[in-house]
């Protein structure tokens, strides 16, 4: 195990403690989903995460092995979950995402990680 210091984990615990979570379901205009790709103990392990680009409240979060067509509607659905509609949901251009638009009916736009948060 790596040593981290004082300052990194104070940090890390101040960014945490800023997040706001999505308590129930409520209309929502768009969201934003992102993946991002982190070794564990040397396991990849991918973590997702929808993000409410107005409020800036988290929707959903989850992790998993893999990152495919499979995972990217259970996870949306996970996310639908907070919203009382389908919002307009903007991601980057994985192409695990198209399959589960269509399959889900949601309308998506693709725009570069900056311009989502």
């Amino acid at each position: 195990m790596e040593p981290i210091s004082k300052s990194t984990v104070h940090d890390l615990a101040r960014k945490v403690s800023e997040i706001r979570v999505a308590k129930e379901p409520r209309h929502r205009r768009c969201i934003a989903v992102d993946e991002t790709n982190l070794s564990v103990k040397g396991v990849h392990v991918y973590v997702w995460s929808a993000v409410d680009v107005d409020s800036k409240e988290l929707l959903a979060l989850e992790a998993s092995y893999v990152r495919s067509s499979l995972n990217a509607p259970s996870f949306f659905r996970k996310a639908l979950g907070m919203c009382n509609n389908k919002p307009l949901v903007v991601v980057d251009g994985g192409p695990w995402y198209r399959w589960s638009f269509e399959r889900l009916g949601l309308e998506y736009r693709h725009e570069s990680y900056s311009d989502r948060y």
